[in-house]
């Protein structure tokens, strides 16, 4: 992980649970003003916490183990990925936690190690597959919250064109589960739509000075 290396002038995958106003840190009119202030040349707010620093320390090995336990060939991991990664066609960026590549294996559900298959009974791990780590204090969970990855996979997903990908999580500092998503494209299709307008939101401000408000809920 070199930290995050996208721009807020453009929607990021990991903002996505704050414009789909499913994040407890964030709202949709609050990713418009921090991009905004972005446009208007503000620096980026340090948001690094002690939290954040110790999973960016364990990140590597969260995925190595997950690949290990995923019985992929670890040559076939990057978990250095310097540069912002774009969507071909949508107003959508992403920072990279790592990929695997698959080879065309067969994986179903094996809680005794940890690996979950979310949405299916069984997922195929063929080509590149993009990794999402993470570290929380919560109690395991038997899928992820939305905000805790999901999303945000499916974003990156759409980005690199991978057909799978998982979300990683450390539980409490003891537990990994490896949660195993195949492409949703009803998902990637709302996440475009959204992004589209959050780009729109930004060009109104570019051309004529007015921000553009999401009208919150009641």
């Amino acid at each position: 992980m070199v930290g995050k290396v996208t721009s807020d002038t453009v929607m990021s995958a990991s903002r996505l649970p704050a414009l789909f106003g499913v994040s407890k840190y964030s709202t949709p009119n609050d990713e418009l003003r921090k991009s905004i202030a972005a446009m208007d040349g503000a620096e980026r707010e340090d948001i690094t916490n002690e939290a954040m620093r110790w999973g960016n320390l364990l990140e590597p090995l969260i995925l190595q183990e997950s690949v290990s336990r995923l019985g992929l060939d670890p040559n076939g991991v990057c978990t250095i990925w310097p540069e912002a990664q774009r969507h071909l066609e949508w107003p959508l960026q992403c920072s990279l936690d790592g990929t695997a590549t698959g080879d065309g294996r067969q994986v179903v559900t094996d809680k005794g190690a940890g690996i979950y298959v979310i949405g299916a009974e069984s997922i195929f791990l063929d080509g590149i597959g993009v990794l999402e780590a993470k570290l929380t204090r919560v109690w395991p969970e038997p899928s992820p919250a939305i905000y805790r990855g999901p999303l945000q996979l499916q974003g990156q997903m759409a980005i690199m064109s991978a057909t799978w990908g998982a979300v990683c999580v450390l539980y409490q500092g003891v537990e990994l589960r490896i949660f195993l998503f195949e492409q949703d494209l009803r998902v990637q299709e709302s996440i475009r739509d959204a992004v589209w307008e959050f780009d729109g939101k930004l060009s109104r401000y570019y051309q004529t000075g007015e921000i553009d408000l999401y009208q919150e809920a009641k």
